[in-house]
């Protein structure tokens, strides 16, 4: 394995592979996304990307479908070794002679872990790593964390206002924001596996949460629903819109008594302050979901922000102030202003009625 000072030829065709890989974003997991690209003579020849959990993986879908050997192989993450749901990736980039391939680094799954460079380099192939690796990493990082703990990686989505109210001083939160983040709001839905969200957040709004938009047709999305005293009814929505949207509720342990309400219905530990997230995350990684959107309420939003178990905010701010002393605000509990949540990094996009600012914790 080795490290080289790569090309201004090599970079622009790492991230062209990137961007093949994100076509696949919220349709891969548990698996990363992954793209590739098949070069000879700066040309590029194929590409491929994973599409689907389940479907061929990149470098197949990219080199089966060109017979040229010495040709150089771009992969956004490890090339597999080993038999899942597919063949193994490396039998067909020795098949197909090839001659160098270029990765960031190395797949951290135990079941590759830098198995698949091993078998390449046994077989004269030339491996490459490094290149991109920060931004393949941010690129997969849903993936690394649920391989790493088991875990899925938390995501807080919330529409607020610019002085951080979700709701108005009667506490009403429809609508907060306009039309176009609503909308944007709703898709974005389809990066995660599973939405997060309280009974309060039901009773009030008797919502479906499901994926409405385009793009998204077929996709698992699960949603999962913390109801500590075990009170919604079963006449609420979320019980009655079909097999093809997975519920899961979780409630107290001390209230499994008042009965199941789905297959999936888990009983945890609960305290003062609500049930055991860190219980409820093992579960839902347990259950390979490697990604989940909290979308509320206030206090849902908090308990995960107080309890240092999120890994990334999305605002979708209204470019509105509706004030008021008993409004549901963001992160209402606070902490000291020596110790504030802190964003490692962010963006920022305009649109009609507001933006949209999004950061990793």
């Amino acid at each position: 394995m080795s490290k080289n000072k790569f090309s201004n030829e090599d970079i622009l065709f790492m991230y062209l592979a990137l961007e093949l890989g994100e076509r696949g974003r919220g349709l891969t997991e548990p698996n990363p996304m992954v793209g590739a690209v098949v070069v000879k003579d700066g040309k590029v020849l194929s590409t491929g990307y994973h599409r689907k959990f389940g479907e061929i993986h990149a470098e197949r879908s990219a080199l089966e479908k060109i017979n040229v050997k010495g040709t150089t192989l771009y992969v956004s993450l490890e090339p597999c070794s080993h038999t899942g749901h597919t063949p193994p990736c490396t039998d067909i980039i020795i098949e197909k002679g090839v001659s160098r391939v270029v990765i960031p680094f190395a797949d951290p799954n135990t079941r590759v872990n830098g198995n698949g460079i091993k078998m390449l380099e046994k077989e004269g192939i030339k491996v490459e790593t490094g290149l991109l690796k920060g931004e393949a990493e941010s690129f997969n990082r849903h993936y690394l964390k649920y391989i790493s703990k088991r875990r899925p990686w938390v995501t807080i989505n919330a529409g607020v206002t610019i002085d951080g109210k979700l709701s108005d001083n009667n506490r009403n939160s429809q609508w907060v924001t306009g039309e176009e983040l609503r909308s944007v709001s709703h898709s974005f839905r389809g990066e995660f596996s599973a939405i997060i969200v309280g009974s309060a957040t039901v009773k009030d709004d008797d919502p479906m949460l499901t994926i409405r938009e385009e793009g998204w047709e077929g996709k698992k999305f699960v949603r999962v629903i913390l109801d500590t005293e075990n009170r919604l009814s079963t006449k609420m929505n979320i019980f009655n819109t079909g097999k093809e949207w997975p519920l899961y509720i979780f409630s107290g342990k001390e209230y499994r008594n008042s009965g199941r309400k789905c297959d999936d219905h888990f009983f945890v530990d609960s305290g003062h302050g609500g049930l055991d997230l860190n219980e409820v995350l093992r579960i839902l990684g347990e259950k390979e979901i490697a990604s989940v959107l909290v979308e509320g309420g206030g206090a849902l939003i908090s308990s995960f922000l107080s309890s240092g178990l999120c890994d990334e905010v999305v605002l979708f701010t209204a470019d509105k102030f509706l004030g008021g002393k008993n409004s549901v605000e963001f992160f209402s509990e606070g902490v000291p202003i020596t110790d504030p949540v802190k964003l490692k990094s962010r963006s920022i996009m305009e649109l009609d009625g507001g933006y949209i600012i999004r950061g990793v914790i």
